[in-house]
């Protein structure tokens, strides 16, 4: 028996220990800054920024850095200070429980994390849009409004582009041919519906290689449904309310988080 029980003893503490030292390796990461708070000393903070166990924090005067971790919790430190990993845990900000709340931010920490792993296994070498580079609305968000305006940037030296709109479940593909650098639609119940998922593009070529082209989706909320996440996010708004955000920076963060915006 002891023969059968120590391998087993042994690999249970293998697994813990391997989960212990991932989550330590994976540590926090920034969600919100003012200032120019810095990471050992030369590198300063983003939002996304990584703070690992071997990591120094150092907050000046009038810095401020907001922190999430791998459950959902935030961590707020408001003083000027040198702060190592270990007393990160120290500043934990409490909020009034709310499980939408707590499931947000986690879902914030693992977007971070896989943007983190995007990175690694592309070799941290990004190919930017040459010519055409898409601004609004942003990549899969949620959205309801009577009207859409899509808005990109030419980089070319073609005024003539073309916009290219794809309804997902039908396959339809809609091309229309224009100068600058927006077109306004709105919702007809013909090209565009509430209730439907698209992906939408702009291009100097008549006929792009639409396997290479870059698109942005874009799901129409029906009423109900944005009714819905609406009652949703009132938790999570008062949960930035506590926390001093903005009007303007809530509804960012709750848009380029959550998918959900009011462009």
């Amino acid at each position: 028996m002891e023969r059968i029980f120590l391998p087993r003893l042994t690999l249970l503490f293998l697994f813990w220990f391997v989960g212990t030292a991932t989550f330590a390796q994976q540590g926090y990461f920034v969600f919100k800054k003012t200032g120019s708070p810095a990471l050992n000393t030369s590198t300063l903070l983003e939002r996304g920024s990584q703070l690992l166990e071997s990591d120094t924090l150092y907050l000046g005067q009038k810095d401020y850095v907001l922190l999430v971790n791998e459950l959902g919790e935030l961590f707020e430190i408001t003083k000027p200070n040198t702060y190592a990993f270990s007393a990160i845990a120290d500043y934990r900000r409490r909020l009034e429980a709310d499980s939408f709340t707590e499931k947000y931010f986690t879902y914030v920490w693992k977007q971070f994390i896989n943007r983190i792993k995007k990175k690694q296994e592309s070799g941290v070498v990004y190919r930017e849009e040459r010519n055409i580079k898409l601004i609004a609305p942003r990549d899969s968000v949620k959205m309801f409004a009577p009207e859409l305006k899509f808005v990109w940037q030419n980089n070319s030296d073609t005024e003539a582009l073309f916009f290219f709109l794809k309804d997902v479940k039908t396959g339809h593909l809609t091309k229309i041919g224009l100068t600058g650098e927006q077109i306004i639609l709105g919702l007809d119940n013909q090209l565009l519906k509430t209730g439907q998922t698209y992906q939408w593009s702009a291009s100097t070529e008549s006929f792009p290689n639409l396997n290479e082209l870059k698109f942005h989706r874009l799901t129409l909320l029906s009423k109900g449904e944005f009714e819905a996440l609406e009652k949703e996010v009132d938790a999570l708004i008062r949960a930035f309310t506590l926390l001093g955000f903005s009007e303007a920076e809530i509804q960012e963060a709750i848009c380029q988080d959550y998918k959900f915006c009011r462009e």
